[in-house]
């Protein structure tokens, strides 16, 4: 198997099993810069989790009609358009997938889940520029947002040649882990001493 094709599993399996837990306004982590949110009644937090609940368990037609009703009954949250968008995106429906990111957005501007998926689906349309500007976006909102950091290093890496550039993302993002407390990532500890044989040479 190729590396380009380990990236991509690598990358697909960490999406799936990092990204869907979005709050409801979007946040992906508790350092993200947007504006406060009205105060969330408890009810609609434990409607929430339990979309979140079915999409962790797969079970995607009743995420998707939980997930709906609560982005029709509460307009002003982007968290369930972020979701919507991550649960078609994880079927493949690509337009669908976009036209939420593209909603939570319109919504909160700041809602950096969405503005890294778009930027993984302008890249796999060939758009590495788009790509770029999306992940660069979401860094200038949350300089630690990790996954923001790895897509961006793939990005650099694989499609522009920037290596330099890349190596220095990989780090970020295990940096970022570590500082929660995650384990080190093995796969990108690899990748960094990679490029940097390669940088040497």
């Amino acid at each position: 198997m190729t590396r380009f094709n380990q990236l991509m599993i690598f990358l697909l399996v960490l999406l799936l099993a990092g990204c869907a837990a979005t709050g409801p306004d979007g946040g992906a982590d508790k350092s993200e810069v947007v504006k406060a949110e009205p105060k969330v009644d408890p009810k609609i937090t434990a409607a929430y989790e339990s979309a979140l609940s079915s999409m962790r368990d797969g079970k995607n037609a009743q995420a998707e009609s939980a997930l709906r009703q609560l982005a029709e009954k509460y307009p002003t949250f982007s968290g369930p358009h972020a979701n919507l968008g991550i649960l078609y995106f994880r079927e493949n429906k690509l337009e669908q997938a976009k036209a939420e990111f593209q909603s939570a957005l319109e919504i909160n501007p700041n809602n950096v889940v969405s503005l890294n998926y778009l930027g993984i689906m302008s890249r796999e349309e060939g758009k590495f520029k788009e790509a770029q500007a999306f992940y660069e976006k979401a860094l200038q909102i949350d300089p630690a947002y990790a996954y923001a950091h790895l897509n961006y290093g793939i990005l650099l890496e694989l499609y522009m040649g920037k290596l330099s550039e890349a190596l220095e993302h990989y780090k970020r993002y295990q940096e970022l882990n570590k500082a929660e407390g995650k384990d080190e990532d093995k796969e990108v500890v690899k990748w960094i001493v990679d490029l940097g044989r390669r940088i040497k040479k």
